[in-house]
């Protein structure tokens, strides 16, 4: 199968804490990615899961924004919270500049 190249922003703390996690396995950064990549997608639960609010800040704008959707259309349990939580850290990063 070929491969495709895939290239996206994470914040600092998240790439080191990756580089540490795949160092740990003896294993290159961009094959212990794929994999976690992988069983992501693998994993697809029946019901919406509550995110904990701190990977948002890990999350861009974008990807902010097209989850606050989902939410809306989906309307899993706490749904409301969740979406107050991604509207909190969209206003932090925009004071923050």
């Amino acid at each position: 199968m070929a491969k495709k190249r895939l290239a996206f922003d994470v914040e600092e703390s998240l790439h080191s804490l990756l580089k540490q996690m795949a160092a740990e396995q003896n294993t290159p950064l961009g094959a212990f990615c794929s994999v976690l990549i992988k069983r992501g997608l693998e994993v697809q639960p029946k019901t919406s899961v509550e995110i904990d609010p701190e990977i948002y800040k890990n999350w861009p704008l974008d990807h902010l924004r097209s989850e606050t959707t989902r939410l809306g259309i989906e309307r899993p349990k706490n749904w409301e919270n969740m979406v107050r939580r991604i509207n909190s850290e969209i206003v932090k990063r925009y004071v923050a500049r």
